[in-house]
């Protein structure tokens, strides 16, 4: 695809009706409204959180065309060719399999990418942020870490896809539980270095890895993406407070909004009811009229069920102590644009712990999922949001010491 003169690499599996942009840290994921009709044809696929359609011609092997993408300014054109080079797509390095892992109290559905070798692989875990739920949503990481000859595992939360349980009351003890469930898995496989067990998070799983690894002795090494040391409490202070400014209120009203997402966490803490809970959002927004662009609105309601799972109840944890404990090698990876945990902030707190098992890495340009900041007030100059640059390179060597070493 091209806009403005940069481009990022496209590729379509017509067949199984699937988009990929290693560029856009996009594999396998599905398109639709598929059409053809006299030479032509037109799909459409959800990224940057909104459907953009593509309507080409299509010329002996190759197919031409232009790209709508909503809310892009007209001048902003974009354009996109296809060359096709097989009724078949490339062959990869390994093979999926699909299975379910029997946890505590439910079943959880997963996909385990095994290199084609031989020998004994290192392995990965691979955690969902909170906003990812399907182990397709890792798809792209799974290939990343299989192409390099780990042995990785992606899951569907509980709840979510073909994995059985309640998402809403499930608290960060029940996706400990799960994901330890996933790691005793690879665990007993026979195709996997029992010594060589890692475990990778973005977001919430990256905040939850030192939690996960104080209550099992597998994993070998820990990455971490964009993770919030202190919690999710925190994470919700920095964003709310960051959005309130962005949107024209001043730095006050964003340290007010910072201060009530702490204090929510206190009462939390303190063992105070949902009613409480939520008698306190009530009167703070209607002190505060700005609270209402924030998380903690004035209409906000909350039921029995919703508070004791983990977006509520999580809020009362404080993860410091089990990062400072760490005592296996740990990778830790912050974008400096990150607009929903503080990156500065969290990377001091690491360095502060003097921990020898714990590197931190801060890449310029990058947003919570390491792409490429689009912003175009701050960064005038075009350019898609693409995986960081030397984000990926770094990821690789850093991974490649521990690939050949015992625990």
């Amino acid at each position: 695809m091209e806009m403005k003169g940069k481009t990022v690499d496209l590729s379509i599996d017509f067949n199984m009706e699937t988009f990929s942009s290693y560029d856009l840290m996009i594999v396998n994921t599905p398109i639709s409204h598929l059409k053809y009709k006299q030479g032509t044809i037109r799909f459409s696929h959800n990224v940057f959180d909104a459907d953009v359609n593509f309507d080409g011609a299509i010329k002996n092997d190759t197919i031409s065309g232009s790209v709508n993408i909503p809310g892009m300014p007209p001048e902003l054109k974009c354009s996109f060719e296809l060359t096709r080079i097989s009724d078949f797509p490339p062959q990869k390095p390994y093979v999926v399999e699909s299975v379910f892992v029997a946890g505590v109290d439910e079943k959880i559905a997963a996909d385990i990418y095994k290199p084609k070798s031989d020998i004994p692989h290192p392995a990965l875990v691979l955690m969902h942020g909170s906003s990812g739920y399907l182990k397709n949503n890792l798809a792209f990481y799974a290939d990343f870490f299989a192409v390099q000859g780990f042995e990785v595992l992606i899951f569907d939360k509980r709840g979510n896809g073909l994995s059985r349980g309640n998402s809403i009351a499930a608290t960060y003890e029940n996706l400990a539980e799960d994901v330890i469930a996933c790691l005793e898995a690879m665990q007993k496989r026979a195709s996997v270095d029992k010594a060589k067990i890692g475990l990778w998070g973005i977001s919430q799983g990256g905040m939850l890895l030192p939690f996960v690894a104080s209550k099992t002795n597998i994993p070998s090494f820990l990455i971490a993406v964009s993770p919030d040391v202190n919690g999710a409490y925190e994470a919700a202070a920095f964003s709310d407070s960051l959005r309130l400014i962005n949107l024209g209120n001043s730095p006050a009203d964003g340290h007010i909004a910072a201060e009530s997402h702490r204090r929510l966490a206190e009462m939390i803490r303190e063992g105070k009811s949902y009613k409480k809970v939520e008698s306190y959002i009530s009167e703070n927004a209607r002190q505060y009229d700005f609270m209402n662009q924030t998380g903690l609105y004035s209409n906000a309601i909350i039921d029995e069920e919703h508070f004791e799972g983990l977006y509520w109840s999580g809020r009362k944890y404080n993860f410091c102590k089990d990062w400072k404990n760490l005592n296996i090698p740990t990778l830790c990876i912050f974008g400096e644009d990150d607009a929903f945990v503080d990156p500065v902030s969290n990377e001091g707190i690491l360095k502060r712990f003097n921990n020898p098992k714990i590197d931190t890495k801060m890449f310029p340009q990058a947003n919570h999922v390491l792409k490429k900041t689009f912003n175009p007030v701050k960064y005038p100059d075009f350019d898609w949001p693409r995986v960081a640059p030397g984000y990926l390179d770094y990821v690789k060597t850093w991974i490649g010491e521990y690939k050949n070493k015992s625990k």
